[in-house]
C-alpha cells in the first residue's frame, strides 16, 4: 500500500503568515509541520511516502534529510485543489492506498486506527472526528453498523450528530476513477460512500487542521503539551541568574541573558537570543534566529525564523511571520469579548470565569512601528 501524503498550496486563511509558500512548509517546535506529519508515519511503521505538491522544488531538502531512514518520492501537482492532488499520485497507487493531508496534525495512533479498520474489514476507512465544525470539513453521517451512510461537502449549516472528515483515509482505484469523473474531492467522497461499505474510524483524540494562525496557537498546545521534561543543548548559553521552570527545550548556541524567566513549557530554537529581564510564558514557541530583546514579555504564540522583537515589548496569544521586525513597546490586546464564527479565539478558564483570549496575526517580513497598540484579532502586513 502507498502513502500519498498531499504538501501543496499556501492555504488562503494562511496566506499573511506564509506569504505564498507552503502552509506545511511553516515552523513548529523546530521541524516544518510537513515534518511532523512524516515522523508519525514513521512512528507507525510506514517507510515509503509519494509526496505531492505544485512546488516540488521546495521539498528537495527535505528528501535529503529523510531519505536516509524512508523512502521520499516528490510528484509534482498540475490540476488545482485537493482533487488535482491527489490525482496526480494516481501512476503509484495498485490497489488500496493511505491519503494524507499534510496540513492535520495528530498523534501517531489518528493513523493507526484507520489502517487497523482496513486491515480487519478489508474495505476503505476515512478518520472521523466528533465534535468539530462540519460546516469548515465537510459532514459525515454515520450508519449503526459504524460504516459512513453520507458525506456532505461543508454544509451551510450544522447537523445535529454529524461527523467531522479528518483528512486521513484508506481508499482504493475505484475511488480515483470517481474522482476523475467528479469535480472536487468533497464531491467524488460523497458519490463513493454510497458505492461501498466505507469504514468510519472515529478518532477522540486531539487533531488540528491547520487552516488559519490561530490553528498553530492550537497544535502549538497540544504539541508542547506532550513535553514532559527539558532538553538543553550544551552549546545554548544561558546567564547564571536566569530563570527556567517547568519543561523547557533549549536548541544550540541560544542565548539566554541575566534575569530572563522562561516558564514551560515552551521552545526556543537554535540561535535565538533572549534578552535580560524577558519573560516568556508557557506554550510560547520561538523559531531559530529570533531576538526577544530586554523587558519583553511572551505568552502563548508561534514565532517563526529570523524574527526580531523590541524591547519592552508584549505579545500573547499572536502568530509572527519570519523575518519580521516588532520595534519597541509594541503591545498585543488579547481579551475577545464575542466569538465570531470564523475566527476560534482561545478559551481560558480561570476562577470559574471564562475568557477568550486572541492576539495578533503578523505577515512574514512585516515591521510593526515603535509603541503600537494591536486589538484582538489584528492582521498586520
Amino acid at each position: 500500500m502507498h502513502t500519498i501524503l498531499l504538501v501543496g498550496g499556501a492555504g488562503t486563511g494562511l496566506r499573511i503568515i506564509t506569504k505564498g509558500k507552503p502552509k506545511v512548509l511553516l515552523k513548529l517546535l523546530g521541524k516544518t509541520i510537513v515534518e511532523h506529519v512524516l515522523n508519525n508515519l514513521l512512528s507507525i511503521g510506514i517507510d515509503s511516502v509519494v509526496l505531492v505538491s505544485d512546488k516540488p522544488e521546495l521539498y528537495e531538502d527535505l528528501t535529503v534529510k529523510y531519505g536516509r531512514i524512508m523512502e521520499v518520492e516528490v510528484v509534482k501537482q498540475y490540476e488545482p485543489e485537493i482533487r488535482g492532488a491527489a490525482l496526480a499520485a494516481r501512476d503509484y497507487v495498485k490497489d488500496y492506498f493511505l491519503l494524507v493531508y499534510g496540513d492535520v496534525l495528530v498523534p501517531p495512533n489518528a493513523y493507526k486506527i484507520v489502517l487497523d479498520a482496513y486491515k480487519v474489514h478489508k474495505k476503505p476507512s476515512i478518520m472521523v472526528i466528533p465534535e468539530e465544525d462540519v460546516r469548515l470539513y465537510g459532514a459525515v453521517t454515520l450508519s449503526p453498523t459504524n460504516t459512513i451512510k453520507e458525506f456532505i461537502e461543508k454544509p451551510r449549516d450544522t447537523i445535529p450528530g454529524a461527523y467531522a472528515c479528518g483528512g486521513i483515509f484508506v481508499l482504493n482505484k475505484e475511488f480515483l476513477a470517481i474522482l476523475e469523473e467528479e469535480e472536487s474531492m468533497g464531491k467524488a467522497l460523497e458519490k463513493y460512500v454510497k458505492l461501498d461499505n466505507v469504514i468510519a474510524s472515529v478518532w477522540s483524540g486531539w487533531w488540528v487542521d491547520i487552516g488559519y494562525p490561530w490553528d498553530l496557537l492550537r497544535a502549538l498546545y497540544y504539541k508542547l503539551d506532550e513535553l514532559k521534561r527539558s532538553s538543553i543543548a550544551k552549546s545554548a548559553s544561558i546567564a547564571s541568574t536566569a530563570i527556567i521552570k517547568g519543561p523547557v527545550v533549549i536548541e544550540d548556541e541560544a542565548v539566554i541573558d541575566h534575569y530572563a524567566l522562561l516558564r514551560g513549557p515552551l521552545y526556543i530554537g537554535q540561535g535565538t537570543f533572549i534578552g535580560s529581564h524577558t519573560m516568556i510564558r508557557t506554550y510560547v514557541d520561538i523559531e531559530e534566529g529570533s531576538s526577544i530583546y530586554s523587558y519583553s514579555e511572551i505568552v502563548w504564540s508561534n514565532i517563526q525564523p529570523k524574527v526580531t522583537i523590541g524591547r519592552a515589548s508584549f505579545l500573547g496569544f499572536s502568530v509572527i511571520g519570519e523575518e519580521s521586525i516588532i520595534e519597541p513597546n509594541v503591545t498585543t490586546k488579547t481579551l475577545m469579548h464575542l466569538e465570531k464564527d470564523v475566527v476560534k479565539p482561545i478559551e481560558i478558564v480561570k476562577k470559574q470565569r471564562r475568557y477568550l483570549k486572541l492576539g495578533a496575526f503578523i505577515g512574514a517580513r512585516t515591521r510593526v512601528p515603535i509603541g503600537k497598540v494591536l486589538e484582538p484579532g489584528s492582521i498586520v502586513e
